[in-house]
């Protein structure tokens, strides 16, 4: 005996196996569209503001660098930021004082950067 009433039993169910949701093209059509414009939505949102981020980030790092140069060195001293990932102790925005002889890393800003640590380092 089954449970199931009479109209359950007889009811043209789509079938969930052959991948068929029953939807016309019309609504597919529309539903990729949606997708689509949600996409470009999003992204018209988010890069914009990482853009943005990327800026101050860049000017601030270039600041901080110009402060860190003047500090140990001449303030005629051209400098150059750089975001570098190479290792895990220079990681992020890295300050760079011009040299004749060649470029001299002067300070690490960090991911984040920020004011640029002066104190003087001991030798032990």
């Amino acid at each position: 005996m089954d449970d199931d009433p009479r109209e359950l039993r007889e009811a043209d169910w789509p079938d969930d196996g052959d991948g068929s949701d029953g939807r016309s093209p019309a609504w597919e059509r529309r539903a990729r569209v949606m997708r689509i414009i949600s996409i470009v939505a999003l992204l018209s949102l988010v890069v914009p503001g990482a853009l943005a981020t990327w800026a101050l980030a860049q000017s601030t790092a270039a600041r901080a660098c110009r402060l860190a140069v003047d500090a140990q060195a001449d303030a005629r001293t051209p400098t150059r930021v750089a975001f570098e990932l190479g290792s895990l102790e220079t990681a992020g925005w890295n300050c760079y004082a011009l040299a004749p002889t060649g470029e001299v890393r002067v300070a690490v800003l960090g991911v984040i950067p920020g004011a640029p640590d002066l104190r003087p380092r001991s030798g032990a």
